[in-house]
């Protein structure tokens, strides 16, 4: 056995015994280099070969090596000492990028009859664009070079202020431009980012690889999906998002793993700072004035961010970074709703399909909502880092805490219609009854984070270190006030049919002054308080070893690593309701206000539910005690992970083949209820469960002439239950929740679970081009999930109000396919002008199989999987005035978002488009002017439903957003 094999047979002893330690650096030791062999001939060709042999990308202009012939170079020896040989002689500078590749800088000039020292200013390269865009082309490089490099299907998105547009700049909005992605939206910004159609609770989302805590929507649900648009960019240098899965990832994504990888000091050289004010008006005024409380801006807001990052010591070995954050916004919206009877072919109709529905439907309900909503995002973030000089030592401690409050109140007017028979499409429908309701919320989240690493590497092994402890915590106080009236001889006319897009229009009342003639009263249980509390901490300890698994490396290699990491979540909900049927005629307010879509002015309750004499109304004790009992719930999960990864690289060719154990112990404490007493014991009934599966994987990536490279990958991976679909026994909610058509929400936990477990098979081809500032690419891929979670969803209505009943299931079978192509080019000169595009379309092909009552319904789709994913951005830099015009487009098809117990209950997301413009100049050094026009083609969010999602249910309005930014740098 040579030395080499026997220093690598006693690596793979250590590790596979669990002995992973530093030990492991005194075993052997080898130069980090690689055989390089290029031959004389012009520079840019010779950079190019380097790049290509190394893996480095190198950054450079034509005009910087023309007419320049590079020496050959052969040997054994390192990326930067084979560009120094190519560059001697040339008076060319070269930059070393953190973290790999280069940057080739001319040659200092200083005119012969002036001593002085060069300047900083001197010493910048002059390519054409916006000074204060220099430091991040950089960072673009990198990101591509990462893609380029890596043995994983992967995309990259650069943290960058000026491309990312909107104030809030969150990284949803950064992810939402890569190719597969799809915002699932919160009115009219992306919160969630689903990938290739999969559910966003089934990715992986991390800062530095530790796993971040997430809330969900409140806690209520327990999902696992974060909410990226409360995370900001700046704190990032970039966002890389894995589609394909080898053993050294978390094993529980079947979406893809998000990882946001935050910005370090030595990203930069010296001090860089970046300070940002701004203004905001949103063209949605809503409701806001008309329904007589304050407080509420019909159309202002205004932000500042900025970031500051240096390096200090005597040798620059520390490097600090920190970030801040404000924002306050004007968020107004009008919502339109529509619900319907579904009729039979037995010659009955019901207000939910079932197997007998002939696909006629007919209205039952419509209903309008203004929304006042103030928005308010404060937060800010610190990195420190020691990297000494000779130590192959990079230490760092980061933290992070962002806040979101929300202050709404929703004015709802219901009018419910009599079920006139099948086969009656009248246009004039009497109304039973009508409903005005008022919801108000003062929703607050918050997201914190501490992040320690270490990262040492010594010849050709490596040791990573981190370990972390995440956080998020929701709290929300509703007042809820409903009345109705039942108005005499009343007829509401509607014309139309709806459709995906549209619902039907009303057109007239038989009284238009029904409203203020008609007599209102409180109801039981109308008139409502809760206050809702979730949190959820996460800590995470993660080892990571590597011996000759480098990607200069070549021959056998090996990557071992532990993980430990806890979830604990706990949610509490107390609710007050009140018995009252008192006449509230003279607490309601008439206006003159017309809603969006509507004919007649709107009627508003008038009581501030914040101020109102609660104590006046009579409790329901008995209901109170129970809905706030069946509301609260524990989990608590700990995943124990181990994986060994085998390494084989050749000059152009890597295999890389490993198995990952997931052990996960996990018990949900939930209320023992007595459903037929309606009462709920103190205490907690526990309900434990676990698993173990080994995940093993397969990745063959091979790289072709012509800067081409195939990736080919197989691997198995998980997805877990959220928290609430396991530990969560019921939880009641009214009002709207933003997915249409009902009144109140019953959501139920489902305690037998079984987590998902997917194949997954991935092959992409890449073409670089354009020096490395080019890329077009066409990747495959398959998932065969057993036993996907689905959301099962149910209608009825009691008492004039519409019930959704939710709850989790196991699907029978599950799968999705598609094709991603993606085409980058920055850089581009084209008649003289510089620009950088992105166009990138999915198509995906997928199908579900679920059981309900003994009936087994198929769809073609599964949840969050649209059939087409499109996106697009062009940037225009303009030398001329340092600045840059930024288009960015974005278009999702329908999509469900859950399935109903039967089809034609099924609900979803309609067909989206967003169309957002940026521009900027610079008007003084260091001081530039940024324009920005959300949503400018003012296309609006629909939701829809039916076994083919054919039916608008809610249409909203949130108008458009202009930015107004001067940035200081």
């Amino acid at each position: 056995m040579t030395a080499r094999n026997l220093c690598a047979f006693r690596s793979f002893l250590l590790l596979t015994t669990g002995s992973v330690s530093l030990w492991a650096s005194l075993l052997c030791s080898n130069a980090n280099a690689t055989s390089i062999h290029i031959a004389s001939q012009p520079m840019a060709q010779a950079l190019e070969a380097l790049g290509r042999q190394t893996g480095e990308n190198i950054v450079f202009t034509p005009e910087q090596v023309a007419n320049l012939k590079a020496p050959a170079v052969n040997g054994n020896m390192t990326s930067s000492e084979a560009i120094k040989r190519l560059l001697k002689r040339t008076g060319l500078r070269v930059e070393t990028v953190p973290d790999g590749g280069f940057i080739i800088h001319p040659a200092l000039t200083v005119p012969k009859k002036t001593a002085r020292k060069t300047s900083t200013s001197d010493r910048s390269p002059k390519d054409g664009i916006n000074d204060i865009e220099k430091m991040f082309v950089t960072g673009h490089r990198k990101s591509q070079s990462e893609k380029r490099t890596s043995n994983i299907i992967m995309d990259s998105v650069a943290y960058d202020p000026f491309e990312n547009l909107g104030g809030v700049s969150s990284v949803a909005q950064s992810v939402i431009q890569l190719p597969g992605a799809t915002g699932i939206t919160d009115g009219d910004e992306p919160r969630y980012v689903s990938i290739r159609g999969i559910s966003p609770d089934l990715n992986h989302t991390t800062m530095d690889g530790v796993t971040i805590a997430s809330i969900g929507e409140s806690g209520s649900g327990g999902t696992r999906r974060v909410n990226l648009q409360d995370i900001p960019s700046e704190m990032t240098s970039r966002t890389n998002v894995y589609k394909s899965f080898t053993a050294e990832q978390d094993g529980d994504a079947i979406g893809g793993v998000i990882d946001m990888i935050p910005m370090s000091a030595f990203d930069h050289k010296g001090l860089y700072k970046y300070v940002d004010a701004y203004g905001i008006w949103s063209s949605k005024r809503g409701g806001v004035g008309a329904n007589g409380l304050g407080g509420y801006s019909p159309h202002m807001g205004e932000g500042a961010k900025g970031t500051f990052s240096d390096t200090f010591g005597k040798d620059k070995e520390f490097g600090i970074v920190m970030s801040m954050r404000y924002q306050n916004r004007a968020r107004n919206t009008t919502k339109n709703w529509q619900s319907y009877y579904y009729d039979n072919m037995d010659g009955a109709s019901d207000s939910t399909p079932d197997s007998s529905w002939n696909g006629h439907v007919r209205p039952s309900q419509y209903s309008t909502g203004e929304y006042a909503n103030d928005v308010t995002n404060l937060g800010g973030s610190g990195k420190l880092e020691w990297k000494p000089t000779g130590k192959n030592l990079n230490v760092s401690l980061m933290g992070w805490s962002y806040a979101r409050w929300e202050h709404s109140v929703m004015d709802k007017e219901d009018y419910n219609l009599k079920d006139m028979g099948i086969g009656s499409d009248s246009s004039d429908i009497p109304v039973n009854s009508m409903y005005v309701r008022r919801r108000q919320n003062d929703w607050h989240r918050q997201n914190s984070g501490i992040i320690g690493h270490v990262d040492w590497h010594k010849d050709k092994h490596s040791i990573v270190l981190r370990a972390g402890y995440t956080m998020e915590d929701y709290s929300d106080y509703q007042p809820y006030i409903a009345a109705r009236a039942y108005p005499k001889n009343l007829l509401a006319s509607y014309s139309g049919y709806p459709n995906q897009d549209y619902m039907w229009s009303q057109s007239g009342l038989s009284n238009p002054s029904a409203a203020q003639t008609s007599t209102w009263n409180l109801y039981n249980d109308g008139s409502y308080q809760t206050w809702e509390k979730a949190s959820e901490r996460i800590p995470t300890v993660r080892l990571d070893y590597g011996w000759n698994t480098d990607k200069h490396d070549k021959g056998f290699g090996i990557m071992s690593g532990f993980q430990w990491r806890e979830l604990t979540l706990d949610h509490d909900e107390e609710q007050t309701y009140y018995n009252s049927k008192e006449n509230f005629s003279n607490q309601m307010l008439q206006t003159d206000h017309v809603p969006w879509l509507n004919t007649y002015p709107e009627t508003f309750i008038g009581p501030n539910g914040y101020k109102f004499p609660w104590s006046t109304l009579v409790a329901d004790q008995k209901k109170s005690l129970y809905n706030s009992g069946i509301s609260n719930y524990k989990y608590r999960e700990n995943i124990f992970d181990g994986y060994v990864s085998m390494h084989y690289a050749w000059k152009n060719t890597t295999l890389i083949a490993g198995v990952r154990a997931d052990a996960t112990n996990y018990a949900g404490w939930t209320p023992q209820i007595n459903s037929a007493a309606q009462t709920v014991s103190s205490g907690y009934t526990k309900q434990p469960g676990s698993y173990i599966n080994p995940l093993p994987s397969f990745d063959a990536v091979h790289h072709f002439p012509h800067d081409v490279t195939v990736h080919a990958s197989y691997s198995q991976s998980l997805g877990r239950p959220a928290p609430g679909q396991i530990a969560m026994a019921a939880s009641e909610s009214c009002g709207d929740n933003d997915s249409g058509g009902a009144d109140c929400t019953l959501t139920m936990g489902n305690a037998h679970l079984k987590p998902r477990r997917s194949h997954n098979f991935d092959v992409s081809v890449d073409k670089w081009f354009n020096r490395g500032n080019g890329m077009v690419s066409l990747a495959f891929f398959s998932k065969w999930i057993k036993d996907d979670i689905i959301t099962s969803r149910g209608l009825y209505t009691q008492n004039g109000t519409n019930y959704e009943v939710i709850s989790p299931m196991n699907a029978n079978s599950a799968d999705v396919m598609g094709l991603e192509f993606n085409v980058v080019n920055r850089n581009l000169h084209v008649f003289s002008q510089i620009l950088d595009l992105q166009a990138n379309v999915t198509w995906l092909q997928g199908h579900e199989s679920y059981s309900s009552g003994g009936t087994t319904y198929k769809y073609n789709a599964m949840i969050y999987q649209p059939n087409f994913v499109a996106n697009g951005m062009l940037t225009w830099h303009i030398p001329q005035i340092k600045g840059a015009l930024r288009t960015t487009v974005n278009y999702s098809g329908k999509y469900f978002t859950s399935f109903g117990a039967t089809p034609g209950a099924s609900d979803g997301f309609g067909n989206f488009l967003t169309f957002n413009l940026g521009f900027w100049h610079q008007i003084f050094p260091g001081i530039t002017l940024k324009y920005e026009v959300m949503n400018l083609a003012n296309y609006q969010p629909t939701y829809v439903t039916g076994n083919h999602l054919q039916y608008a249910d809610e249409r909203d309005n949130y108008g458009r957003a202009v930015y107004f930014h001067v940035v200081f740098n």
